[in-house]
């Protein structure tokens, strides 16, 4: 039952609900004012019934009396019908020689009212709506209660009635549409606006409305957008920093490791190898176990040489700076083929420039990095695409520095992500690192479907002399 309502009820628009609600109230009214009307209408036509029966009685009594005393009683019949050929709700019948009844008033006109009208409105009378007026030697006079006439009267009025009353309930529900309409239409704004402060477009601002409590709500809502993108301007303004200092935190630990680990295991390289070779020089029953001994070293010194090539490309890029951005990419996306042969990573990069600052060329570093890193080893993909090119952007009136957007895009055919899931801390740094550079980053996924990541940075574009040196 309460699914049912929810479905039927609670899951239609407000517009919806409220012209629901008002429908049922007119028609509840309309049924009320009906069968108010009815009983009136039966009351009424009872009244008139009875009263039309008593003037009838009276009628014929006096013409009977008239045509005695001119004796002329044997022409009643032919008297009664231009004496009666007026009156309404009553029929008047004879009774003859023969005990059957004769009418001699017109029989009612025919209506077409429906037979559940006709049952509600006539009315019931205290045995039969009859009156008998009787002279000595002369036949009865059946006067008979007749409320078909006032019946068709009571059905045109009340069909009248009806189609009024349902042709104004229908213009009150077109204007009630209309009016709930332009009332409820800010809150669409609103509920659009809530959406893209949801998507990160916090310079999203409103049109206050002409009704002032929903003016007052959207004047709020265009203050909470202004408090968002100043907070954002400052997490921004704040995780630029804070890359800035990982950076050169990275930075540091890589020139360390380069610096003193580097000569550190190149030097008990070149000693293992010397004590190799006076080992060689001097055979005893030692030079095996010591040559043995030797070897490990040597081989324990590869790994850490190695180790530590990994660990120095993780933290930065040696070549960063001093190579292409297209170089770079590609280096990086060759390293994870070769580490995972069994993924095919599919690599398209458009016109770029040699680089956008080392801020930038580091954020898409680290965004194809992470991007990779996740797919495979999270969403256990087989096949990816990295995409990244540099999309013009008009320039504007009153802009004198050409601006460019440059674009990355990857997508996965993995075990996406399910919505239930929060972001993880590699997502999110990603997309705090893009949105730091006022960019934007997008993550699309379902279960069974895979990942896709937009990712959008602007960036300044070269000078167009210097420019063709630039593209690769």
């Amino acid at each position: 039952m309460t699914e049912v309502l929810r479905k039927l009820w609670y899951e239609r628009p407000v517009r919806t609900q409220l012209l629901i609600a008002v429908g049922i109230i007119n028609l509840l009214a309309v049924l009320v004012a009906g069968a108010i009307s009815i009983l009136n209408t039966r009351a009424a036509t009872r009244v008139e019934i009875e009263a039309s029966l008593e003037v009838a009685k009276r009628l014929v009594a006096a013409t009977m009396k008239d045509l005695a005393a001119e004796d002329r009683l044997p022409q009643l019949r032919q008297e009664l019908p231009v004496q009666l050929k007026n009156l309404r709700h009553v029929r008047i019948l004879f009774m003859g020689d023969e005990n059957h009844l004769a009418l001699v008033s017109p029989h009612p006109e025919s209506a077409n009212v429906p037979g559940w009208f006709a049952a509600l409105v006539r009315p019931d009378f205290p045995g039969r709506a009859v009156k008998v007026v009787a002279l000595q030697g002369i036949d009865p006079v059946i006067i008979l209660g007749e409320p078909a006439d006032e019946i068709a009267e009571a059905w045109h009025d009340f069909s009248s009635l009806a189609i009024i009353l349902l042709t104004l309930n229908a213009l009150i529900l077109v204007v009630l549409y209309v009016v709930l309409g332009r009332l409820l239409d800010p809150l669409a704004h609103l509920s659009k606006g809530m959406l893209s402060l949801e998507d990160g477009h916090y310079a999203t601002r409103l049109v206050l409305p002409k009704v002032k409590e929903l003016a007052v709500l959207t004047e709020r809502f265009n203050t909470l957008a202004s408090a968002l993108g100043t907070a954002r301007d400052e997490n921004s303004r704040l995780y630029r920093q804070l890359i800035t200092v990982q950076e050169e935190e990275r930075r540091e630990i890589a020139n360390e490791l380069h610096d003193e680990a580097g000569p550190c295991l190149f030097g008990i390289t070149a000693n293992a190898s010397s004590i190799q070779r006076l080992a060689d020089q001097k055979p005893d029953s030692r030079t095996t176990e010591i040559s043995r001994r030797v070897g490990e070293i040597l081989s324990i010194t590869e790994r850490l040489k190695l180790l530590n090539r990994a660990l120095l490309k993780k933290l930065r890029p040696v070549p960063l700076g001093r190579v292409k951005l297209v170089e770079l990419l590609d280096e990086l996306v060759t390293g994870f083929q070769r580490r995972h042969p069994d993924v095919q990573i599919a690599a398209s990069f458009g016109k770029l420039a040699n680089n956008y600052g080392e801020t930038i060329d580091v954020t898409l570093y680290r965004c194809v990095q992470e991007g990779i890193t996740n797919a495979i080893r999270h969403g256990k993909a087989l096949a990816l695409t990295v995409d990244v090119s540099e999309i013009p952007v008009p320039q504007s009136n009153g802009s004198r520095t050409p601006r460019a957007t440059v674009t990355l895009d990857l997508r996965d055919d993995g075990t996406g992500i399910a919505r239930a899931t929060p972001k993880g801390f590699g997502l999110t740094t990603m997309t705090e690192r893009v949105r730091s550079l006022g960019g934007s980053c997008a993550i699309d996924s379902a279960p069974a479907k895979g990942t896709a990541i937009h990712v959008e940075i602007p960036v300044e574009r070269k000078k167009a002399r210097s420019r063709k040196a630039e593209l690769v």
